[in-house]
């Protein structure tokens, strides 16, 4: 089963480096790759519509106004990095126009739209590196070194080839996964909608 490690030591393997045998150890790459792992994840994470990263939940209801284009606004959930669709449950193929803001009278993040009941989309945090497709781990790792390059090795040139590396596995990896999906969110009739 593949780790947050194992990704860092593939990421350093591209750049020459020796392998860590823990993001907490006392070492300028541990230190490197425990700064740089969370922000390239997230960052290729939203690249694409990953099968392994797909949920679909409700929105908790923040507040209802009445009147006006956004009647609703619903609490960003905590586990999103891209939002792809708001919809509502009886209609789900069907796309609702929705904005994402920052509400100051409600101190959150907040979706808003004409949609009561609503559901989104979207691309989730994943965590747990052992949900990885393996074409992601590689495009990831790849991303990784690329952003290491400059920081362990001063080698601008080795980044950009990473980067253009990355760039080919990205593609390849996004190919294979259009034919795969599932959901890891637990089925629709488990969420509640909070007031």
């Amino acid at each position: 089963m593949i780790s947050k490690v194992d990704i860092c030591n593939m990421a350093l393997a591209q750049l020459g480096q020796e392998p860590i045998s823990s993001l907490q150890q006392e070492d300028e790459r541990a230190r490197r790759c425990s700064l740089f792992y969370e922000p390239v994840k997230k960052e290729v994470l939203r690249t694409h519509n990953w099968a392994f990263a797909a949920c679909e939940a409700a929105l908790a209801l923040l507040d209802e106004r009445r009147g006006g284009e956004w009647p609703y606004a619903y609490a960003y959930p905590a586990d999103c990095l891209f939002l792809r669709k708001v919809y509502a449950p009886a209609q789900p193929q069907r796309a609702r126009a929705f904005k994402e803001m920052y509400q100051k009278d409600l101190h959150a993040r907040t979706i808003l739209c004409a949609v009561p009941q609503a559901y989104a989309e979207y691309t989730r945090d994943v965590t747990d590196a052992t949900l990885f497709d393996p074409a992601f781990v590689k495009a990831f790792s790849l991303a990784l070194g690329a952003d290491l390059a400059v920081a362990l090795s001063g080698d601008t040139s080795l980044a950009h080839r990473l980067l253009q590396k990355y760039t080919l596995a990205l593609d390849e990896a996004r190919r294979s996964n259009m034919t795969e999906r599932f959901d890891v969110c637990a089925p629709q009739s488990a969420f509640v909608e909070v007031r």
